[in-house]
């Protein structure tokens, strides 16, 4: 695309201020999930954007200032308001956890038992009875 002089500074400054917000959410996001490529990422924000705005404004992620001001409501969000963004990273950090715990216990094998010993002494009665009902029901055969 080529740039109209008139409204250059505009532009310049809306996806200067959008690759600043990006820049700041990826860095959590690759201390959330060290794995994922910038690549992958991008394609993370395009997809919660498409999530939250609807399909119907997916062409709007090509707007600089529709984006950051998305980025910022659903990223700089305080703790009354929902934050896509957050909630998001926070599963990303979950999976990677449970990833490297399953990693962890596959190699191993000999220190599971020990390990959900002291996971159940570090949560809380209900989780740790739900815990023991999962556990009991796992060799069951599946009733129908």
């Amino acid at each position: 695309d080529i740039l109209e002089w008139k409204t250059s500074r505009t532009f310049l400054y809306w996806r200067l201020r959008r690759l600043l917000l990006e820049d700041q959410i990826r860095q959590e996001i690759l201390q959330a999930s060290p794995e994922l490529s910038h690549v992958h990422i991008q394609s993370m924000l395009r997809r919660w954007f498409v999530e939250t705005e609807g399909a119907v404004k997916a062409y709007m992620w090509d707007n600089n200032q529709m984006v950051v001001r998305w980025l910022e409501q659903h990223w700089q969000a305080g703790d009354s308001l929902h934050s896509t963004i957050r909630e998001n990273i926070k599963c990303l950090k979950r999976d990677s956890v449970l990833k490297a715990i399953r990693g962890l216990v596959q190699d191993n094998p000999e220190v599971a038992a020990d390990c959900i010993v002291y996971m159940s002494q570090h949560v809380s009665p209900a989780e740790r009875a739900q815990v023991i009902h999962l556990l009991s029901t796992m060799d069951s055969p599946a009733s129908t």
